[in-house]
C-alpha cells in the first residue's frame, strides 16, 4: 500500500457515553471522533468556553427558537433577550449582570451558576440568536444522540464543523459533494459520523441529504428520525418505487434522508456501478451535499462499490475495537478500487477519563509511519 493511502491523524472528540452496543444494531454511534486529517500541521485543540461563539451561518438558515416569540433586533442584549423569551425576569438579569461583572463570566454562565436558567436553555437561545438550527436532545427522535443538533455550542459538535470544514477545503470548486463514510467493521461510529456531518453540513444553510446506503441488517435502524414507511433506498434500486421526496428532519429545513428501506436479499447487486450514482444524480436537482453511510467493509464489497460511485470517502477506526491489519486492508481495497480518501477518522473513549478530561482528548497519532503523511 502507498503511503498516501491514509492521511494522519487529527484531534479527537468524545462523544458521551450512550447506550451499550447492541448486537442487533452492531453500527451503533462512536462515542469518540477525530475531524478528518488533512496536509497541514496537527494543533491539539483546546477546551471552548462555556458559551463559545459559533460560526457565522447563513442568514436563510431558519432559527429555532425555544418558544414563539417575536423577532429580535441585530443588536439586543442577552439580558433583554432572555426578558423577551419569559425566561428571565429584570429582577434576575440584574442579579445576572452583577455576578456577571463580578466574576467576569458571559451572561449565560452567570445565569447558569446562579441556578436561573439550565445549560440547555442557555445554548438555545445563542441558537436563536445566531440563526443556527438547534433540536435538543429531549425533542430528538434518532437513535443516535448527537451533539451537534442538541448541543451545537459544544465542544464535540466544534470538532465536527471542524471535519466538515476539512471535507469542504479537500473538495473545494465542485458545485456538489457526495462523501462515503466506510469503516471495516460494525460498531465503529459509521452512523454517528454519517448523522453528524449532515447536520452540520445542512446547518451551513446548504441542502443535504443523508442516504443510508446500509442495506445490511446493521443499516436497518432510524438515523435521525423514524423511516417513513416501506420505501427507500431499497426501493429505488430494485424498481419498485421512483425518487420521490425524501423524509424531512424537523428542526433542520436544510436536511433530508433517504432511508435503507427493507432490507433485500441481494445488496450488493442492487449497490452495483452505476445503479447507487444514477440515485444520487436524481436528487442533485434538489441537493448540494450528499453524505452516505455504508456497511461494514470487512463483511461484504457493498463500501468498496458505493465509494467508487462517490466523490470521496472518509474511514473511521475506533480505539480498541479497529484492528490495525483491518484497517490497512480496508485502505488497500480502496486504494485498488480507484477511490479518493480523504482521511481517517479515529474514534476514541474512555469512561475512566471522561470525567476529568472531557469531551477533548489529546492527539496521539498510533499509526504506523507508513499510513500517515
Amino acid at each position: 500500500m502507498s503511503n498516501t493511502a491514509l492521511h494522519s491523524l487529527f484531534d479527537r472528540i468524545g462523544q458521551p457515553a450512550g447506550r451499550p452496543d447492541a448486537p442487533a444494531a452492531p453500527d451503533a454511534p462512536a462515542h469518540a471522533a477525530a475531524p478528518i486529517p488533512a496536509p497541514m500541521p496537527v494543533h491539539t485543540a483546546a477546551p471552548a468556553a462555556t458559551e463559545p461563539q459559533p460560526p457565522s451561518p447563513p442568514q436563510d438558515v431558519a432559527p429555532a427558537a425555544p418558544q414563539a416569540a417575536a423577532p429580535a433586533g441585530p443588536t439586543e442584549k442577552m439580558g433583554e433577550r432572555f426578558i423577551r423569551l419569559g425566561l428571565l425576569t429584570e429582577e434576575q438579569v440584574q442579579h445576572v449582570v452583577k455576578l456577571q461583572q463580578a466574576e467576569r463570566l458571559r451572561f449565560g454562565q452567570a445565569a447558569v451558576k446562579l441556578g436561573f436558567v439550565s445549560e440547555e436553555r442557555v445554548q438555545s437561545v445563542l441558537a436563536e440568536q445566531y440563526h443556527y438550527d438547534y433540536a435538543p436532545a429531549n425533542q430528538q427522535q434518532s437513535d443516535i444522540p448527537l451533539a451537534i443538533a442538541s448541543a451545537p455550542f459544544s465542544q464535540e459538535a466544534e470538532a465536527i464543523r471542524q471535519l466538515r470544514a476539512e471535507i469542504s477545503i479537500q473538495l473545494e470548486g465542485q458545485p456538489r459533494i457526495a462523501i462515503a463514510i466506510v469503516s471495516p467493521e460494525d460498531g465503529e461510529g459509521r452512523a454517528y459520523l454519517s448523522a453528524s456531518l449532515a447536520v452540520a453540513f445542512a446547518q451551513t444553510g446548504r441542502s443535504t441529504l443523508l442516504v443510508n446506503a446500509n442495506l445490511r441488517a446493521s443499516g436497518q435502524r432510524d438515523l435521525l428520525g423514524a423511516s417513513g414507511g416501506a420505501g427507500g433506498l431499497s426501493s429505488i434500486l430494485a424498481g419498485r418505487s421512483g425518487t420521490g421526496p425524501c423524509r424531512a428532519v424537523p428542526g433542520f429545513p436544510k436536511l433530508a434522508v433517504l432511508d435503507a428501506g427493507p432490507q433485500p436479499p441481494n445488496p450488493a447487486e442492487l449497490l452495483r456501478e452505476p445503479a447507487l450514482g444514477r440515485v444520487l444524480e436524481a436528487y442533485a436537482g434538489n441537493y448540494e451535499i450528499f453524505i452516505v453511510n455504508t456497511p461494514a467493509m470487512n463483511h461484504s464489497s457493498d463500501a468498496q462499490g458505493i465509494a467508487r460511485q462517490v466523490d470521496a470517502c472518509v474511514m473511521i477506526a475506533r480505539r480498541d475495537m479497529t484492528r490495525l491489519a483491518d484497517l490497512e486492508r480496508a485502505a488497500q481495497l480502496l486504494e485498488t478500487a480507484g477511490v479518493r480518501v480523504l482521511g481517517t477518522v479515529y474514534n476514541e473513549y474512555d469512561p475512566d477519563d471522561r470525567a476529568n478530561r472531557g469531551l477533548w482528548a489529546r492527539v496521539r497519532d498510533l499509526l504506523p509511519g507508513k499510513l500517515r503523511r
